[in-house]
Formats: structure tokens, C-alpha cells, sequence
């Protein structure tokens, strides 16, 4: 009977030890599951204000871009102004490749009123540094005439300029400058 007793107590205290251990690990395992927790809303908050800092990034590098391009257009128009009084050739060259160079980093077609906001010049002088930088860059720079006489000017890449020498069709261009010498 002792015996039977003590292998009673025995496997109760191993019972008992079991459900220690389970509850202890349940209590690990949900201390675990909390941390757990934890750690994903810091960092789910972490990725938010990472996400708001590359669009702060993003916002400010476009705004640098723009800023560059203006510092550009204005140092072409403040070194041109200066130099007026030794000849208006060289203020219209100097205007024309600022142009040239504007147009190079950011291609595209522009008409005479973008580009006289632009430069900040009249429309009479901007008129006149688009057929300049079409003389001083004709492989890349392009003239075409729309609707109401409206002048646009466009800056071709190398690869476009190429494609372009091959295929016919300067005709357009050379009317576009006749006009345009004629309104000048």
C-alpha cells in the first residue's frame, strides 16, 4: 500500500510538473507574442516616417532641380546683360547657349511664351535667341511653326538627331526660319 501511495504521489507530482511547464511556457509564449508586438507597431511606425522622409527627399530634389535650372537661366541672362556694351552678338550667343543647355537637360517643346518666361526676355529678343541657338546647335535644336504662326522650339537628343538625318523632311525647318528671319 506505501507503495502503491508513493507511485500515486509520484505520478501527481509529475502531472503537477507538466502543467508547470505548460503554464510557464504559455507565459513565455504570450510575453513572446507581446514583444513581438511591440517590435512591429515601432517599427510600422518606423516605415511610416521613412516613407515620409523619402517623399520629403523627393520633394526637395525636385525642388533643387528647379532651383538649378533658374540659377541657370539666370546667370545666362545677368552675364549677357554686362557684356551688352561690347556687342549685342555676343549677349544673344551667350543667351543662346544658356538656352541650348536648358533645353539639354530638360528636352522637350517649348513655344515662345514658355521660353520668354523662361529667360525672362521680351518676345522680340526671345524670338530672336531661338533662331540663334538654331544656327549655334542646328543637329540638335529644331524649329517648327503651328497653328497662328505660334514658334515652338525643341531640343533632339543624339539618338533622335540621328534618326532624323536619315529620314527626309528638313523642309519644314528651313520654312520655319524663313518665317521667322521675316518676323524679325
Amino acid at each position: 500500500m506505501f507503495e502503491e501511495l508513493l507511485e500515486l504521489y509520484k505520478t501527481k507530482a509529475e502531472e503537477i510538473e507538466k502543467e508547470r511547464k505548460e503554464a510557464h511556457g504559455m507565459f513565455m509564449l504570450v510575453s513572446a507574442i507581446e514583444k513581438i508586438s511591440r517590435e512591429i507597431d515601432s517599427k510600422k511606425s518606423d516605415v511610416e516616417l521613412l516613407g515620409r522622409l523619402i517623399d520629403q527627399v523627393d520633394r526637395l530634389s525636385k525642388e533643387v532641380a528647379d532651383l538649378k535650372s533658374q540659377l541657370r537661366t539666370r546667370q545666362g541672362r545677368q552675364a549677357p546683360v554686362q557684356e551688352t556694351s561690347s556687342g549685342d552678338g555676343k549677349a544673344l550667343d551667350n543667351h543662346a547657349r544658356s538656352l541650348i543647355d536648358i533645353m539639354a537637360e530638360r528636352p522637350g517643346r517649348y513655344t515662345t511664351s514658355e521660353l520668354v518666361d523662361m529667360l525672362g526676355l521680351n518676345k522680340t529678343t526671345v524670338i530672336s535667341v531661338m533662331k540663334r541657338a538654331l544656327e549655334l546647335d542646328p543637329k540638335h535644336v529644331k524649329m517648327s511653326q503651328g497653328t497662328r504662326r505660334k514658334l515652338y522650339l525643341a531640343y533632339i537628343s543624339e539618338d533622335e538627331a540621328q534618326i532624323a538625318e536619315t529620314t527626309p523632311g528638313s523642309g519644314e525647318s528651313d520654312r520655319a526660319k524663313l518665317e521667322l528671319m521675316a518676323m524679325t
